[in-house]
């Protein structure tokens, strides 16, 4: 018989054997979309939270972490924040490629052309010019501002269409809690899983900013700090934190090789030791280096209870593929007789198999489209559970291709016992 007629022939026994049993093949399905759908879920999450955001140069952008706090016992050692002239000193150094110094604001913004006077609430991100090329960050219309200080602001995907319905907005007078600034560059939809240049703090799935402004031009007007700060001095606001012991930037750089990372180490461990002579601060020169991947995982962005319940779906599916084989081997107890009789007029042990193998493929064919609108209903339940995990809950092409494959894999899994008590029955065994 011809290779592509006995394949229409075993589609069409895994059909009519479908048809027989429909009841115990729908509870097959079920147990094994469970089991593969609440697996799928998890590691969606999984791979969303340990992902390389920016994988083109994650092992080149550092973050820096420095001890030069003024007290006995620093809030942290050595500390991800950085008081003004520290970070000051590092952007001053031309060591790097390039260097972005920010502090995470907040604003309400409004079209000054506008007849309403909404205003939206925006994330805001103070911070040098070299954080846009540093995180390659993709412009839609317009380009960076040039300066650290200057009344100009590049503005987010979501607050364009907010105000402007995702026209071209360059050019346009942003309000600003007050201040008008002009808009000079739109950036196209940007998704960082993880958010890298602010992992702290709980923030590592935020989505990006929505506004990002000249670093001096936020300071002078005060715009608050929104996100962890620390100080040994008493200052009035944010623009009296120059020349104070305030910490609360975050600088991060782009180092081209290992030679850099060495000379950039030597930096500032050369200059905390000279604030340390100084009598600036007690401490041990400590100051460490993490690239994207190692400070991710310094700050444990993995969720670890997530991580526990993939592991744990590991063994649910495991279970669920048990009780499938134990659902198939009754099936295969109900029809013994006609699988003997099979055997009696000459089916041999692969074309046993190569049938039971076609059913059992069409199954996990059927099984892995319900497991993944499965995955996207946990998905959407775990949500529930953890709001602050919405902006990763994202089932990406390549894990459905994997939720296919694990449904056709824990398919033909659970029907190798019942294929091999199959091939090992015959005619003689039902008449006696």
């Amino acid at each position: 018989m011809r290779s592509d007629s006995m394949f229409f022939y075993n589609l069409s026994l895994a059909m009519q054997s479908f048809k027989r049993a429909p009841t115990l093949y729908f509870l097959i399905m079920l147990t094994l979309s469970i089991g593969v759908g609440v697996l799928c879920a998890n590691l969606a999450l999984v791979n969303s939270m340990a992902s390389d955001p920016i994988p083109e140069k994650s092992d080149k952008l550092i973050h820096i972490s420095m001890n030069t706090w003024p007290g006995d016992q620093p809030p942290d050692e050595p500390m991800h924040i950085l008081r003004y002239r520290d970070a000051m000193k590092i952007a001053e150094s031309d060591i790097p490629k390039r260097s972005a110094v920010f502090y995470a604001s907040g604003v309400y913004a409004r079209d000054v052309e506008s007849t309403s006077m909404k205003r939206f609430d925006s994330d805001v991100r103070a911070t040098t010019p070299g954080f846009f090329e540093l995180t390659n960050a993709p412009f839609a219309y317009g380009s960076a501002f040039e300066k650290d200080h200057g009344m100009e602001v590049v503005i987010g995907d979501e607050l364009n269409q907010k105000i402007f319905a995702g026209k071209n907005s360059v050019g346009k007078t942003l309000e600003l809690d007050g201040e008008l600034l002009t808009i000079v560059g739109v950036l196209k939809s940007w998704v960082l899983r993880p958010l890298f240049y602010h992992a702290t703090e709980g923030r590592a799935f935020n989505l990006t900013d929505d506004i990002y402004a000249p670093l001096e031009t936020a300071i002078d007007l005060g715009w608050s700090i929104h996100a962890r700060s620390s100080s040994a001095d008493n200052y009035s606001g944010v623009e009296d934190t120059r020349d104070k012991n305030a910490y609360y930037l975050q600088v991060w750089v782009e180092l081209d090789d290992v030679n850099q990372r060495s000379l950039m180490q030597s930096y500032l461990d050369n200059y905390s030791q000279q604030l340390k002579e100084a009598g600036e601060h007690p401490l041990a020169t400590r100051n460490e280096l993490h690239n994207v991947n190692e400070w991710l995982s310094v700050k444990k962005v993995v969720d670890q209870k997530v991580l526990a319940f993939t592991i744990a779906s590991v063994l649910f599916l495991a279970v669920c593929i048990f009780n499938a084989s134990s659902l198939l081997l009754s099936r295969f107890h109900a029809a013994k007789f006609e699988v003997g009789l099979r055997r009696a007029i000459g089916a041999s042990n692969r074309h046993m198999l190569i049938q039971g193998l076609t059913e059992s493929v069409l199954l996990g064919i059927f099984t892995g489209a319900v497991a993944l609108v499965l995955s996207w209903l946990f998905l959407k339940l775990s949500v529930q559970f953890l709001p602050r995990l919405a902006n990763i809950a994202v089932l990406e092409p390549k894990l459905l291709v994997l939720g296919m494959l694990l449904a056709l894999i824990t398919s033909i899994a659970s029907a190798l016992y019942p294929l091999y008590r199959a091939n090992r029955y015959t005619i003689s065994a039902e008449l006696k």
